[in-house]
């Protein structure tokens, strides 16, 4: 389960809140500021932001910028990802156990599956973002979010849309699509795969 960038600094960012660097009610860094401290793109920083948004740690505002919203929701992200830690920890000691045991240890092999399965669950959860961009064939094109069903459809939630390089988080129902924006969508891999075949 190897971590992706932005999701690392989005951790860093939710510890910062949590040890009190960044305060409920303050704005943090422009994304710019945020890119230049973490040396990578801002389109990195823009995905961090967009899952800290999605799990109700800070707020975006056009002409605002980002906010620190609840430093329990950033204790509650950092708690779950070091208990994510914790369980991928078991799972190599119990793979190991079964490079040597193998034969024998159906038991333990059933119980790796499982704990798999259940890490796998989390970490689509609270990290998983994607981008889907539409295409001029889409038929999306034209439609609302509240028209295309993408939540009860797909499962996942457009957390914002990118249209001629300005982010839109928090995207209304009402909001129409239009042939290029781009989607970003937090929620599984299953349900990204369904929102891409909505959408495209």
């Amino acid at each position: 389960m190897e971590q992706a960038r932005y999701q690392e600094i989005a951790i860093d960012i939710a510890h910062a809140i949590m040890m009190g660097e960044y305060r409920e009610g303050v704005k943090i860094h422009g994304r710019s500021t945020l890119a230049g401290r973490y040396n990578v793109s801002p389109e990195t920083i823009r995905r961090a932001i967009a899952i800290l948004q999605n799990v109700g740690v800070v707020m975006v505002n056009q002409g605002v910028g980002i906010t620190v919203t609840s430093k329990a929701m950033a204790e509650k992200f950092v708690k779950s990802f070091n208990q994510k830690g914790e369980i991928q920890v078991f799972l190599e000691d119990l793979k190991s156990l079964m490079d040597i045991r193998r034969e024998n240890d159906l038991k333990i092999e059933s119980h790796l599956n499982k704990l798999q399965g259940y890490a796998d669950r989390i970490m689509s959860r609270w990290l998983d973002v994607g981008e889907i961009v539409i295409g001029r064939t889409s038929p999306a094109i034209g439609k609302t979010l509240k028209e295309l069903k993408v939540r009860e459809r797909t499962g996942t939630t457009i957390v914002a849309v990118v249209r001629d390089g300005f982010e839109q988080f928090s995207p209304e129902a009402g909001f129409i699509l239009r042939e290029q924006d781009v989607l970003l969508a937090a929620g599984s891999p299953e349900g990204q795969e369904m929102l891409q075949q909505l959408i495209l």
